[in-house]
């Protein structure tokens, strides 16, 4: 498969019931009941914003997009008089052992994505091409994930 064409599979998991990371200071989840992981290697077949509205640290509303909410698209992101309080995110689609995931990264861990990608852009190195390796480093509370490429075995 060349991993250049990658549209089929974003259309696939945008239509699919896409599994969430979850990311502990441990590491990430993949499945429940399974200890975390302190590192998973990763195809990255796409990413964007994203914005989540928490109340009780839950998620009350939530854009993949940045645009519209997932859960009524006629309700849009321009027009919330909650936008103010929305925590804007990177929403990445990844390919983890043959499986769709979605990761919503905010803060630290968005940023250091996005310059990952641009130090790749940077060396000519198109995202969709190249296995990554995404880690967790343990903050106390919450775990801060990092970007590499996979080093081939």
């Amino acid at each position: 498969m060349d991993y250049r064409d990658v549209e089929p599979l974003r259309e696939i998991l945008h239509r699919a019931l896409v599994r969430y990371l979850t990311v502990t200071p441990a590491g990430m989840v993949l499945e429940k009941g399974k200890p975390p992981r302190p590192a998973v290697d990763a195809r990255i077949i796409g990413f964007g914003g994203a914005r989540t509205l928490y109340r009780k640290r839950k998620p009350a509303c939530r854009s993949l997009d940045g645009v519209a909410a997932v859960t009524d698209s006629d309700k849009l992101c321009a027009k919330c008089r909650d936008r103010n309080k929305c925590t804007p995110q990177v929403r990445l689609d990844l390919i983890v052992e043959q499986r769709p995931f979605r990761l919503l990264l905010a803060f630290t861990s968005a940023r250091n994505f996005l310059e990952y990608d641009a130090r790749l852009r940077r060396d000519g190195v198109v995202l969709e091409d190249v296995l990554h390796t995404v880690s967790v480093v343990d903050r106390g509370a919450w775990g801060e994930l990092r970007f590499t490429t996979a080093q081939k075995a």
